[in-house]
């Protein structure tokens, strides 16, 4: 590595991030890695600080923590690099390792001098990191007794309080984390009395953070941790004020907000049947999916849960801005004032979220029985395909999910069983009479299934008030530069499980009829998941990716991405006989 590359690594791994090109990544840490071991001349601090940083932001904690590693074994290591191994090792569940390193440099600050600024930082961010994984030792034994539990929050809440007292109107993070332990640790009935006051705490928080916001020097983590404080004194509507407003920040990323959302849902316990959690949880969720990278997992009883409170606030909504009139309070949102809670921009984002929400009701598992997947499906309309079809409910998946050529390894339509978690809470089993038309693995990967009488009659009650996919009539535009800000959304079972659906948001990389190509943050959705693009529209089918893809319009190379299937060249190849 030359002088030129030593210069030059940070910015590049920095872009590779940006990219979500994570197999790029992956081999620039690699190659440092090596550098450090082998190069004996110095290397920026700056530097190594900002590549552990950015790694740490797209949660590539495994490259981080070997990154680290080689510049502490070097001795190139600052007190800074020290806490960034230590959260590599949080973030990835090594709490004992986490615990020795932090502890070290706790030790090691402290004989510096806490008149050296930036020791004395690093020496309370390391007592906040010993706080957080006593935290995440407390969630884990959330459901177990005992002695470890009630001494894993007991660590806890030493660990934060002894650097919010130190200057309370400076450490409001650790303040705030102190407070959520406190309450949650009452929640499980553990007590101490010389533990602080957790609701004067919350206060003087939110009273600081406010002060903050008048002289316009509030950051987006003040206006994060004010929203906390509000949860803590079960001020709602005041939550999602500064909630809204730390979202709307551009340099929040999806770290960030996926560490709020697990906060929220870890360590403050809210739910959907929660008046707090109905107002934010849907709030997060859409914040996360409108950035790049951002995806979850959730259980479809929520989405269940998020369809009837989404009811009830449109048609709450929509009669406020028609008569503007005062309205009583509106069930599933006991006693929250929609007009004064939700604003236009506000409202649009959970709009936003519970439309894609929705669209959950017509996805399907493709099975052998109803226990576990095989794979993905969705229900389609005839008349998207065919006029002829009326409206006949037809189930479209991939053909290496279900086909009768045993070529494909798939599974054959007589034994394929569907089942619609979201859409019949009586959790009925679906069957298939015939595969309409199918197109092979090698072309567009697609079978277009017809259920049988029973299932058909059955479905078409349940989707009488259900709206169907609309049909994406063009791709969205790509950037001449490829510096694409476009992103799809698969929506389907994870793995082929049961009781959750996996919503995963990846940036648009290219496209070429028939393939669409998209990176995906985590794992590959599953096969047969439908594709929307950022209306929600239905864009195609997705039916597989590789680490080595090779790229479209005959351009050279490969790289990591997933493919789908357009939906009109779905519907141009699509051959209907009666």
């Amino acid at each position: 590595m030359t002088a030129l590359d030593i210069n030059t690594i940070a910015p590049r791994i920095r872009d590779g991030l940006d990219n979500f090109d994570k197999q790029r990544v992956a081999l620039l840490c690699q190659e440092l890695t090596s550098f450090l071991y082998q190069y004996n001349g110095e290397f920026p601090s700056a530097d190594a600080e900002q590549i552990l940083q950015h790694l740490r932001n797209k949660r590539m904690f495994s490259q981080m923590q070997t990154v680290a590693d080689a510049l502490i074994q070097t001795r190139r290591a600052t007190f800074a690099i020290q806490r960034q191994y230590a959260q590599s090792l949080i973030d990835q569940g090594n709490y004992t390792a986490a615990l020795a390193v932090l502890n070290n440099l706790v030790r090691d600050t402290a004989q510096v001098g806490m008149q050296d600024s930036k020791a004395a930082g690093e020496n309370m961010e390391a007592k906040g990191l010993i706080g957080r994984t006593y935290k995440q030792l407390y969630v884990a034994s959330a459901k177990g007794t005992g002695e470890g539990k009630a001494r894993f929050v007991n660590e806890a809440i030493r660990a934060y309080a002894s650097v919010y007292e130190v200057s309370p109107a400076t450490y409001l993070w650790h303040g705030i984390n102190l407070v959520a332990l406190l309450q949650l640790a009452k929640l499980d009935k553990i007590s101490d009395s010389g533990w602080p006051n957790d609701l004067q705490i919350a206060e003087l928080i939110r009273n600081t953070i406010q002060n903050k916001y008048n002289e316009q020097t509030a950051t987006a983590w003040d206006f994060a941790t004010a929203c906390e404080a509000c949860v803590a004194l079960h001020k709602p509507e005041e939550a999602l004020r500064w909630l809204s407003g730390c979202l709307r920040m551009p340099y929040v990323d999806a770290f960030e907000i996926a560490s709020m959302l697990r906060q929220m849902e870890e360590i403050w316990r809210l739910d959907m049947d929660s008046e707090m959690g109905r107002l934010l949880l849907p709030m997060l969720r859409a914040a996360l999916l409108e950035r790049e990278g951002g995806s979850f997992t959730i259980d479809t009883n929520v989405i269940k849960q998020q369809q009837q409170l989404q009811q009830d606030i449109s048609s709450a909504y929509e009669s406020i801005k028609a008569t503007e009139e005062k309205l009583p309070d509106i069930k599933g949102v006991a006693g929250i004032r929609l007009e004064k809670v939700f604003g236009d921009d506000s409202f649009k984002t959970y709009k936003w979220y519970t439309t894609g929400a929705d669209r959950c009701r017509i996805i399907a598992r493709i099975g052998r029985d109803a226990t576990k997947g095989f794979g993905t499906g969705f229900l389609v309309r005839g008349t998207d395909l065919h006029e002829q079809l009326g409206d006949e409910l037809l189930l479209m998946t991939n053909a290496h999910v279900v086909s009768e050529d045993s070529a494909e390894r798939a599974l054959h339509p007589d034994e394929a069983i569907v089942s619609f978690e979201v859409l019949d809470n009586a959790g009925g089993e679906y069957r298939i009479s015939e595969i309409l038309w199918s197109s092979p693995s090698t072309a567009l990967d697609v079978s277009v299934l017809r259920f049988d009488k029973a299932s058909a009659a059955t479905l078409k009650n349940l989707t009488q008030k259900v709206n169907f996919f609309p049909l994406a009539n063009r791709l969205p535009p790509l950037e001449n530069d490829g510096n694409n800000t476009e992103r799809v959304y698969i929506i389907g079972h994870p793995a082929g499980g049961t009781l959750q659906l996996s919503f995963q948001d990846n940036m648009l990389l290219d496209y070429e009829d028939p393939r669409i190509h998209y990176r995906t943050p985590t794992t590959g959705g599953s096969s047969g998941s439908p594709v929307f693009n950022q209306q929600w529209q239905l864009l195609g089918l997705h039916h597989g990716g590789s680490s080595e893809m090779p790229k479209l319009h005959g351009k050279e190379g490969t790289y990591e991405a997933n493919e789908g299937m357009w939906i009109e060249s779905i519907k141009k190849a699509f051959q209907y006989k009666q």
